[in-house]
């Protein structure tokens, strides 16, 4: 079996320090901190940001359609400040006033890693933000059906494969289940 890489949760917070710019910032937060995928970023519209109910509307996801995903309140404050005073259009743009594309922010994601000197910065980009949220999710136990929506994967079978990358986490369970029972009839058989 083949492990997907993704980065440590501390790993990723002190990287997002290495962005260079409010840009560069929250084009790191959104799929380190919500899951995004790196199309989603890049298409992501202002009038598309509830900051009522924490989530931005995502009109068309992987294939599955449109969702809402939730976003920080860190985030979202960082939004309000970059966007100022426009009402709608393209969420984040090129210092021409252009939407940036995806190309844009896998390259901000990467140049934010190799300033961090991450051993892994060859690597990061926008996909291993998003399954640094998703395992972050699961090794704190989120629920995974809640995950497979903010995600947008159509099927859980899609979100159940990043339990696949973390066996630590399986000992720990198997450990507290099975272990702790055995000490338990030891205990009780004496």
């Amino acid at each position: 079996m083949t492990l997907m890489i993704y980065l440590s949760w501390d790993e990723a917070v002190r990287a997002e320090e290495f962005a260079e710019t409010l840009l560069d910032r929250l084009i790191w937060r959104l799929p380190f901190r919500s899951g995004f995928r790196a199309h989603e970023v890049a298409d992501a519209r202002i009038e598309h940001i509830d900051p009522e109910q924490e989530w931005i509307y995502i009109p068309h996801g992987h294939r599955n359609g449109a969702r809402y995903a939730c976003v920080d309140k860190e985030t979202l404050r960082l939004l309000v400040i970059y966007v100022g005073s426009r009402k709608k259009g393209p969420l984040l743009i090129r210092y021409d006033m252009r939407p940036i594309s995806r190309h844009i922010v896998y390259y901000s994601v990467t140049s934010t890693a190799e300033k961090a000197c991450l051993v892994k910065a060859k690597r990061v980009g926008p996909l291993m933000l998003r399954h640094t949220f998703a395992t972050t999710w699961l090794k704190r136990r989120g629920n995974i059906r809640l995950l497979q929506k903010q995600l947008g994967h159509e099927k859980l079978e899609s979100t159940a494969y990043y339990l696949d990358w973390m066996p630590e986490e399986v000992r720990e369970e198997y450990d507290s289940l099975f272990n702790q029972r055995e000490e338990l009839a030891t205990v009780t058989a004496s």
